[in-house]
């Protein structure tokens, strides 16, 4: 049973993003195309911003939802 997704989940953009990051590292790698770790931090710096700035105006977490107490 395949349940519906929440696109609003801070864990699930989260995790996305890492995993999309580490794919681009390694298919980079295949092509010969290393990453310093001065630019791998910047990117780092980059994405941190990028979801906190999405979260920020509701996108990574939905604050139209009211308490469900």
């Amino acid at each position: 049973m395949v349940k519906k997704v929440d696109w609003h989940s801070k864990v699930l953009w989260t995790s996305m993003t890492a995993l999309v990051i580490v794919l681009v590292q390694q298919v980079a790698k295949v092509f010969g195309i290393e990453f310093s770790n001065d630019l791998a931090s910047q990117v780092q710096g980059i994405v941190n911003t990028v979801l906190t700035i999405l979260g920020l105006v509701g996108v990574v977490y939905d604050t139209t939802k009211g308490d469900s107490k």
